[in-house]
């Protein structure tokens, strides 16, 4: 079994009842339940909880319908699936817009870490542009997603980069198969699907830190494009949901969340010169990130 995925067991939990899980043979067992789950590749492994999560009370209906449909379907890696937003068939300006806020999150990620030494976590992580852009930067990258064709996308590139520090594993953030054990929890463009979505999600990526540990997440602005949020132009959004700073750091708050720091963030402008660091203080800003620990 690759070194990488060995040094991760350590790390990992059963989603069921949140033990410890250990290698037995070419599977990861759960020390209570006996639960087994089998790798698919020697850094891939699926960890998904007996059943999905009860998400009746979540109010987004096409939310419900995929993560239903993801949750339910089998995984194996195919090389012929693409990842949403994934390089290849986004548009270069979109493309370069999430290359804009990996290079912006880059440091709220590496600040603290032992280079090389320290655990990342990319959580709902889709194509991987943060995976692949920070792997140099961590001894291993955790990257997890529900989807199929996300997975099998990015398992692909990586092999084709080289990078081998990147474990792949299939999991549902409902239950995170983490407790108390990582270092740098990511999770970007995914806290979208309403309020109460939202407090599941970030309750569980505060078990999932260890106390000293450090999450970076993101929140679309409402304030980015409001005459869209009020149906003065066409809405591009969906059924998703933008907040205003104030109902993000409540949402925080309401997750048991107190100690956090906001860094806005805006994708329309490459900052290296004064005057457009100036222009963009005009915008409001895209993205309201935050930086968290799991304690003061």
């Amino acid at each position: 079994m690759n070194d990488h995925l060995a040094a991760v067991v350590r790390l990992l939990s059963c989603p069921d009842d949140g033990s410890p899980l250990h290698l037995a043979a070419d599977e990861l067992e759960c020390a209570s339940c006996g639960r087994c789950f089998s790798k698919l590749t020697n850094n891939t492994v699926e960890i998904l909880p007996r059943r999905r999560y009860d998400a009746t009370g979540l109010s987004n209906a096409g939310y419900l319908d995929s993560y239903g449909q993801a949750f339910g379907e089998h995984f194996h890696l195919d090389e012929a699936r693409v990842a949403w937003g994934a390089e290849e068939t986004a548009s270069e300006s979109w493309v370069r817009k999430r290359r804009r806020q990996v290079v912006s999150v880059r440091p709220l990620v590496t600040e603290g870490i032992a280079p090389r030494e320290s655990v990342l976590c990319d959580i709902a992580a889709g194509a991987g542009y943060y995976s692949f852009a920070y792997a140099h930067l961590f001894g291993v990258v955790i990257h997890c997603d529900l989807s199929v064709d996300n997975l099998s996308y990015a398992w692909c590139k990586a092999r084709k980069l080289g990078i081998e520090n990147i474990v792949f594993v299939r999991a549902d953030y409902f239950a995170l198969p983490f407790r108390h054990s990582l270092d740098r929890i990511l999770c970007f463009d995914t806290l979208i699907r309403g309020g109460a979505h939202e407090l599941m999600l970030l309750a569980g990526i505060v078990r999932a830190l260890k106390p000293e540990g450090r999450a970076v997440v993101d929140f679309h602005n409402w304030w980015h494009n409001p005459l869209r949020r009020l149906g003065l132009l066409p809405n591009n959004f969906c059924d998703n949901q933008s907040y205003s700073r104030s109902e993000a750091k409540q949402l925080l708050r309401s997750a048991g969340i107190q100690c956090f720091s906001h860094h806005p963030f805006l994708q329309e402008f490459d900052l290296n010169t004064p005057a457009i660091r100036l222009l963009s203080r005009i915008f409001p800003s895209t993205r309201l990130i935050y930086r968290f620990s799991p304690s003061p």
